[in-house]
């Protein structure tokens, strides 16, 4: 066999470099006899050996592992489901709070109409908030948190333990 090695570039191509190799003698191996021939087929001279199979399990495995690849890559992109999972709970917490402010918008809208039409509104509302009395009337202002300081009155048990006994 001859091996050519050409090289271009500027210029005519030129050969770099010539090899004479030698074919491997071949041993001539007695033929067997037809009786004795088995069904499967002698490897023929100069073959190569069968490569190793690759077994399902390998192609499990890197399928399981390229699944988690794009799961994890769709996870945590910015368009990914924990952003998307995100927008949505700010998205819940805006709309509680715009129904809690139209609800308080409500409240307002109706404590106007009847501070317009109600005098009982008006004469509630200036004794709330301006602390205004009528002549004669006595007004007790507690403190803020009076409420906790205070201990409920405490009511009798009736237990059996505590029950008085009874006379015959």
């Amino acid at each position: 066999m001859r091996f050519e090695r050409i090289v271009g570039g500027e210029g005519p191509p030129r050969i770099v470099g010539v090899k004479r190799l030698r074919a491997p003698a071949r041993r001539q191996e007695p033929r067997p006899l037809p009786e004795l021939v088995s069904e499967t087929p002698a490897p023929a001279f100069g073959a190569r050996p069968d490569a190793p199979h690759v077994r399902p399990a390998s192609y499990v495995a890197v399928s399981v592992l390229f699944s988690a690849l794009v799961f994890g890559f769709f996870l945590v992109n910015e368009h990914g489901l924990l952003q998307v999972r995100r927008q949505r709970l700010r998205l819940a917490n805006m709309q509680a709070e715009v129904a809690q402010l139209d609800e308080e918008n409500r409240k307002l809208e109706a404590e106007v109409a009847a501070l317009k039409s109600d005098p009982k509104a008006v004469e509630k509302t200036a004794r709330e908030t301006l602390n205004l009395v009528k002549p004669g009337e006595v007004v007790l202002i507690l403190p803020e948190g009076w409420q906790a300081r205070v201990k409920p009155p405490q009511t009798p048990a009736t237990g059996p333990s505590t029950a008085a006994p009874r006379s015959p």
